[in-house]
């Protein structure tokens, strides 16, 4: 295959990818550029079996509490429920008679000493309760002309042991009414795969005091309301049975069950499938066999779930309509609802075309081809990056033309990386009674034009009136004939639909574009652009060649 025959083949990505482009040539211009989405991950059923291969599952659900700096113990606010205990600081105020302000710390008996009262027992007492304490113990030795008042100031720092599946298992420093939830995320937060997020305990002296489920805090907000002392320690339990959900639900975590199994409803209340969601895909082991199922659900529901178990819901229930919008020369409405398998021809039937549409032209935008372009286009390019990079080269020479090409090839993958396929479908020669559409389907009606534009390389790009009989050539000289860059045998037309133009003519609505001459540093690479190129142009097959 000749250079002159590859780089007009490399034309096409302009054609498949903004076949509108051209025009804006004419003014210099540069067109703009639609960013490509990710690749998407393996979806359906099937995905399951991928993930549990790699060993992949999603975060636990409660994860995003953890990973953040931990909150440090704050003692500006003493919480009025707050219980007090030894190392507790209670500021005590008399005035009248007798004056003076102290600061008395509450003692290991749980007392604090008011100079001329003596001893008043504060520990065991909420906040809120000490004011009244110390007035009611100070009344036994003053009278109505001195006047007292206490209020807690500071609370002793708590140490609290952290133990069991946790990231940095140790004591932590707090206050005592620090929420449970505080001590965990000071110790860095539940190992997500092996700490239980339903199973803690608190325990002092050896025993319970309390336990807790972080579901309930996740849901309701709910934790046991504990006012820990120094040498208290919670401790995470083993993980329990877990099921990861992905798929078209609202909360796509790994659940830990309540116990070793669980039923599907459960898992519903927390995962919450979208309203479109119909099938729940099952993949696990029972007997130390792999067992999966596709269960509707309805039945879902009562299913029973085991540990390592993976679902997905699913949305597989087949609209009986299609959404259809049409563009271009027509009147009336643009957006038709119609049973599936309705064909191009049946919609337009429905639509009050314009005199002037240039039916031949009819085309398609449809996702499903834009996709499939996409596709191709990077596997096309991931294939032509690992050759310029990694075929070795076979003399000198080469090896120089090879550097020096590598800049452009580089430059020439990232810039059609960024660049989004349109999705075209022509229908040129198709019987429209034949070709059904699908949902998101666009059907573009052009314009009869009187216009054929010229751009590329020719002295002054631009769109002119078409004359009956005019030649390509003819057109050309009208646009200021060719630059010196200009390659003459490779000159491409373009129809309105994207396809070119066959036989060397140009009609109303065509777009000339005037190649370059191949630059002889590239031809090394040209054979690898084409094939790229080539798996891009699913709908622009042909191939023609002009001359004067």
């Amino acid at each position: 295959m000749t250079g002159s025959r590859l780089l007009k083949i490399a034309a096409l990505v302009a054609a498949l990818m903004a076949p509108a482009g051209l025009a804006q040539a004419q003014t210099g211009a540069a067109a703009p550029t639609r960013t490509a989405p990710e690749q998407a991950a393996p979806q359906g059923p099937e995905a399951l079996v991928i993930q549990d291969r790699r060993g992949e599952r999603p975060p636990p659900l409660g994860a995003d509490m953890f990973g953040g700096e931990a909150p440090q113990a704050s003692s500006a606010v003493v919480d009025p429920d707050y219980i007090l205990q030894p190392g507790d600081t209670v500021q005590v105020t008399l005035w009248g008679m007798v004056e003076g302000s102290h600061e008395l710390t509450i003692d290991a008996q749980g007392n604090v000493v008011v100079p001329g009262v003596g001893p008043i027992r504060l520990a065991g007492v909420t906040a809120a309760q000490a004011p009244v304490v110390v007035e009611r113990a100070s009344r036994r030795i003053y009278n109505e002309g001195v006047q007292v008042y206490a209020t807690p100031i500071t609370t002793a720092s708590t140490r609290v042991l952290v133990t069991g599946p946790v990231e940095q298992p140790g004591a932590f420093p707090g206050a005592s009414d620090d929420a449970l939830i505080v001590y965990l995320q000071r110790a860095g937060g539940i190992d997500p795969t092996r700490g239980s997020y339903r199973r803690i305990r608190v325990l002092r002296g050896g025993e319970v005091i309390a336990r807790a489920d972080l579901y309930d805090f996740l849901r309701e907000g709910m934790l046991p309301r504990v006012s820990f002392r120094t040498g208290d320690a919670i401790v995470v339990e083993e993980q329990g049975s877990i099921v990861s959900v992905s798929g078209d639900v609202r909360a796509p975590f790994t659940f830990e069950l309540a116990g070793q199994t669980g039923q599907g409803g459960e898992l519903m209340q927390f995962a919450r499938p979208q309203p479109g969601a119909t099938h729940a895909a099952v993949f696990g082991v029972r007997d130390g066999q792999p067992i999966s199922a596709y269960i509707p659900l309805n039945q879902f529901s009562a299913f029973t779930l085991m540990d390592g178990d993976r679902v997905q819901f699913e949305s597989d229930a087949r609209p009986a309509n299609v959404l259809v919008r049409v563009e271009g020369a027509h009147g009336g409405p643009s957006v038709f609802t119609e049973v599936r398998g309705t064909t191009v021809a049946q919609v337009l039937a429905q639509v009050a075309i314009d005199a002037d549409a240039d039916m031949e032209a009819i085309h398609l935008r449809r996702q499903s081809v834009r996709e499939a372009q996409r596709q191709t286009l990077n596997e096309g390019l991931e294939r032509l990056e690992r050759t310029v990079l990694l075929s070795p080269a076979r003399s000198p020479a080469e090896a120089q033309s090879r550097a020096t090409s590598l800049a452009f090839v580089t430059e020439y993958i990232q810039r059609v990386r960024q660049v989004e396929p349109l999705g075209i479908l022509a229908l040129d020669g198709q019987d429209l009674n034949q070709v059904r559409v699908e949902t998101g389907d666009v059907i573009v009606i052009p314009r009869r034009s009187q216009v054929v534009t010229i751009a590329g390389e020719v002295n002054a790009p631009q769109s002119i009136l078409a004359q009956s009989g005019q030649s390509v050539s003819q057109y050309v000289r009208a646009a200021g004939g060719y630059t010196p860059r200009a390659d003459r045998r490779n000159v491409l037309v373009f129809r309105q639909d994207g396809q070119l133009r066959e036989g060397g003519r140009a009609m109303p609505g065509d777009r000339i574009l005037v190649m370059s001459k191949p630059d002889s540093t590239l031809l090394p690479f040209l054979r690898d652009l084409t094939q790229t190129i080539f798996q891009m142009a699913g709908v622009l097959v042909a191939v023609d060649r002009f001359s004067d």
